[in-house]
């Protein structure tokens, strides 16, 4: 028995065994595209970890994925969840300056994320849509359902934050505007907050036919603290629903 015991010791110091939620626990899960990777995603992982538990009071758990190239599909269909041109994550309570980006692998699943998430009570912050621009619409739309769907199947809240708005030369501005429109509706038929980032976004930054759809750092962070501004009332309301 002192054998077994010190055995549950030792790997609980060294992180062998899984982790357990917290019944009074909370927490966020981010999962986002490359946006998610820079300044964006960081901004958005520091002020999420500053909210607290409207119940608790507890400081939050946040952990957020971030992949290259990632749409809905990455995240639920597992031969889509390669990590070829890269990644990011964050969690565990590191300052962003602790986490670093890498290749190879696959995303998770979202069993697994929620595990490591710790909490028995989360919100799914879902940042992704701009990728999801490009290909055949109405599959992207039904991958978007498919990915509440499992968000639900984990009893975990939503909230999608749509895509910013993105170089003329990357898609043009009347399919952005029908796309957004299109993936709004979508998400919010499904019982998902939506937080729109075209009002918080201009492409007219990048100049006229520019294919760009990465923001500067200024202006990654601005939108960020947009979007969190949102989020600060979004994230703690659905929580009170746990």
């Amino acid at each position: 028995m002192r054998r077994l015991l010190a055995g549950l010791v030792l790997a609980a110091g060294l992180g062998l065994l899984p982790a357990q939620a917290h019944d009074d626990a909370a927490g966020v899960l981010v999962l986002a595209d490359s946006n998610g990777e820079g300044p964006f995603g960081g901004t958005l992982y520091d002020g999420l970890r500053s909210l607290r538990d409207p119940v608790s009071g507890a400081p939050l758990h946040v952990l957020i994925f971030a992949k290259c190239g990632a749409g809905a599909s990455d995240y639920v269909i597992r031969e889509r969840a390669n990590i070829d041109c890269g990644a990011w994550r964050c969690d565990g309570g590191r300052p962003i300056s602790d986490c670093h980006h890498f290749r190879g692998g696959f995303i998770p699943d979202l069993a697994e994320l929620y595990r490591d998430l710790g909490t028995a009570r989360h919100v799914t912050v879902v940042a992704l849509g701009l990728n999801m621009i490009i290909g055949d619409r109405q599959t992207k739309l039904a991958d978007a359902r498919r990915l509440i769907g499992a968000l639900r199947a984990q009893k975990s809240a939503c909230i999608w934050v749509g895509p910013p708005q993105a170089g003329e030369g990357f898609v043009r501005v009347q399919t952005f505007d029908s796309f957004e429109a299109d993936l709004r509706r979508t998400v919010t038929e499904q019982g998902c907050r939506y937080v729109t980032s075209d009002d918080k976004t201009d492409r007219r930054g990048f100049g006229p036919g520019s294919k760009d759809d990465h923001y500067s750092r200024p202006e990654a962070i601005a939108w960020a603290n947009k979007v969190l501004h949102e989020l600060e009332s979004g994230v703690p309301d659905a929580l009170k629903t746990r």
